[in-house]
């Protein structure tokens, strides 16, 4: 099984990465929760098994001819003990509209047909989860056996400016949305408001 992981790397000129126990806040893990610089990491380890093909994707802006914090993403991949292949996918340092379609042209051109994609919104700049959320919408409906497995973000709460916790959370029910609008749309019916909160909570009583 092909299995893609894609993750932002931040800027070392933005801040310095820390490594964070996040507990999965919605979601159950096989194995036991770890501490990691990259949320993206710790699917790998749960999600990856004996003789899968791990194709890792790093995104990131450059403004330095050595990224540090690509440096610690390396590691912590290695650390894992699992082969993968990493690619690293870089970009100019500008929200310019061409700059932000080359991203999407060229994270679609390392996607692949009959596999299961994971990815991590928690790094990168306002415009990434735009541009990732339109790539896997592209993997998923253009590309033949494709899964959207899951889609993360980790959250680090503080109080009085002191961090408190940190926790992961899987936001695909947040990918699907478009699916559901266009459900909508098509379905014919006169209060799509309606029609819409029936998609969205199937559980709760009309």
């Amino acid at each position: 099984m092909k299995r893609f992981y894609i993750s932002a790397v931040p800027l070392d000129s933005n801040f310095s990465i820390q490594r964070q126990l996040a507990l999965p806040a919605n979601y159950t893990t096989r194995c036991a929760p770890r501490a990691a610089y990259y949320p993206i990491v710790p699917i790998i380890q749960d999600t990856a098994r004996p003789g899968d093909e791990v194709r890792v994707i790093a995104v990131r802006q450059t403004n330095a001819p050595r990224s540090e914090n690509l440096e610690i993403f390396r590691r912590e991949l290695e650390e894992l003990g699992l082969p993968f292949a990493l690619t690293d996918l870089t970009v100019a340092e500008t929200q310019q509209k061409n700059a932000l379609l080359d991203l999407f042209e060229a994270l679609t051109g390392c996607m692949e047909p009959d596999a299961c994609y994971y990815a991590c919104v928690t790094f990168g700049t306002k415009t990434w989860p735009l541009v990732l959320s339109s790539a896997l919408r592209y993997a998923e409906k253009l590309l033949e056996g494709v899964e959207i497995k899951g889609v993360y973000y980790r959250e680090i709460t503080r109080r009085a400016g002191e961090q408190t916790g940190a926790a992961q959370y899987d936001v695909s029910a947040l990918f699907t949305l478009d699916s559901i609008i266009d459900m909508a749309a098509e379905a014919g019916v006169e209060d799509r408001q309606a029609f819409l909160r029936l998609l969205l909570h199937p559980d709760r009583e009309a």
